[in-house]
């Protein structure tokens, strides 16, 4: 049974992959053919044993699932001269069929997908024989006798700083922090039980996928893997909810002023995961709530509440990174930096400002008062420049447009994002417009004082203005 999924565009660039088991399959035109185990593997494991002593088969179905999308999403380009939306296509086998071919899951699965990448999408699930093996070791997670949260962490400075507060404000929460990272195999499963009493230790997701020689680098699909993962954790573990830990800017910013021609940018969005709720519950019959508690607020107001109650800012600026820029090619020597620039640097830096503290991150474009781009650049000149202009471009102009909403908060675009927040919130309007008219203002008060501290014969302002 083959599924589709919004949006409905004719002409489409179209690409199908095929994950299979055991003998290569010979079904479809030109797939990209991928392994189970092999090309492409999620080792969700120990969310599962930490919560409970048996295996499942939805357990492995979700993470062939998982896999087969982000090997779609990755391996194929995006036409950006003609438009941004993809026809993709996927086979996926998986034990329980029936389940995955139902209405309800399949309209789910591809809502979620298309409100989160922009692109339409088809599923073909064939039966998977065998079944699961069963995990010998016993759970960690303790009868139901407390509260259990469970966290998509990525170790950035916004889930430390929410994790941070939660383990202060509520100790007898269960807090379970999902880190899902690039490695062969997971960390040893009796480390995790030794360091469970330690602060902030995360459960480890481990992924392994072959990746093509050109890979898309819009990558939208990624909040998947780690929200499904952590929602799949508090449905065995209930009575457990789910929390997001991402500032406004980073939830909402992407939605309200998307880049260019590209989707909008919705990987903390509501929007996505009030959808993703639905397609959990749909698959396993448990609602799971997913919370965001800083979404109407600022990066800035999210580091300044860290910093009252974690004096010891320079230790936590250092630990926790937010660069977004590609690390092979923001570093000086072998010292990996922040590049400075892209839209989670100039965010930090705005925040950090705000906040008043002192910003011991070392960036490679260092001083942004400097009236040329290149002349930030302490170290010499970078060979990626033109591209690092380009990247600073962007995210300046995207950081000063959120800013310009804040004189227009009755404009299309925001009343349409009002109401789309209202709706995935389930609040009323009237109260999500005056939290919206609160954060955009927020923001708008940080970013002209930055700029002001930046200066008006600086490139960042000279930016700004154009």
């Amino acid at each position: 049974m083959r599924t589709q999924g919004s949006p409905h565009l004719a002409d489409l660039p179209s690409y199908s992959v095929v994950l299979y088991e055991g003998r290569l399959p010979r079904r479809a035109k030109n797939p990209l053919r991928l392994k189970l185990g092999e090309h492409v593997r999620i080792s969700a494991d120990h969310v599962h044993r930490y919560c409970f002593n048996a295996g499942s088969a939805l357990q492995e179905d979700v993470a062939a699932v998982l896999s087969a999308v982000r090997t779609a999403d990755r391996a194929s380009p995006r036409l950006h001269g003609s438009g941004w939306a993809r026809s993709l296509d996927l086979e996926v086998p998986v034990y329980e069929r029936d389940l995955w071919q139902s209405r309800r899951v399949t309209e789910a699965l591809v809502d979620a997908l298309g409100y989160l990448t922009g692109d339409r999408w088809s599923f073909d699930f064939r039966h998977r024989p065998g079944g699961p093996v069963s995990p010998a070791q016993a759970p960690l997670l303790a009868p139901p006798d407390r509260e259990r949260v469970f966290m998509p962490y990525s170790s950035g400075l916004d889930s430390f700083a929410l994790a941070s507060q939660i383990q202060r404000e509520t100790p007898d929460t269960e807090l379970i922090l999902v880190n899902v990272q690039a490695a062969q195999n997971l960390p040893d499963w009796k480390k995790l039980g030794r360091a469970r009493e330690n602060d902030l230790n995360a459960v480890k997701v481990a992924y392994h996928f072959r990746e093509p020689h050109r890979t898309e680098p819009t990558f939208r699909s990624r909040p998947l893997i780690y929200d499904m993962l952590a929602c799949q954790g508090a449905a065995m573990a209930q009575p457990a909810k789910v929390v997001i830990p991402e500032n406004g800017q980073g939830s909402l910013g992407g939605s309200l002023v998307p880049l260019g021609l590209e989707a909008p940018h919705r990987s903390c969005h509501p929007g996505f995961t009030s959808r993703l709720s639905a397609l959990v519950e749909a698959l396993t019959g448990v609602f799971v709530p997913i919370e965001h508690p800083a979404l109407f607020m600022t990066k800035g107001q999210v580091l300044a509440g860290l910093a009252k109650h974690s004096p010891a800012t320079e230790s936590w600026l250092g630990g926790h990174r937010s660069c977004s820029y590609d690390a092979r090619h923001s570093s000086r020597g072998k010292r990996h930096m922040h590049c400075g620039v892209c839209g989670n640097c100039i965010l930090r830096r705005v925040a950090a400002h705000w906040a008043q503290l002192a910003d011991s991150t070392e960036y490679e474009a260092h001083d942004l008062t400097a009236s040329s781009f290149e002349a930030s650049f302490s170290g010499g000149t970078p060979r990626t420049m033109a591209a690092k202009h380009d990247v600073a471009l962007n995210s300046i102009r995207a950081m000063q447009r959120l800013a310009d909403l804040a004189e227009n908060p009755r404009s299309i675009r925001v009343v349409t994002e009002v109401a789309s927040l209202s709706r995935a919130l389930g609040e009323p309007q009237e109260e999500v417009r005056e939290k919206m008219e609160k954060f955009l203002h927020q923001h708008r008060t940080e970013w002209v004082q930055f700029l002001e501290v930046c200066g008006p014969s600086s490139w960042v302002t000279d930016l700004a203005r154009n």
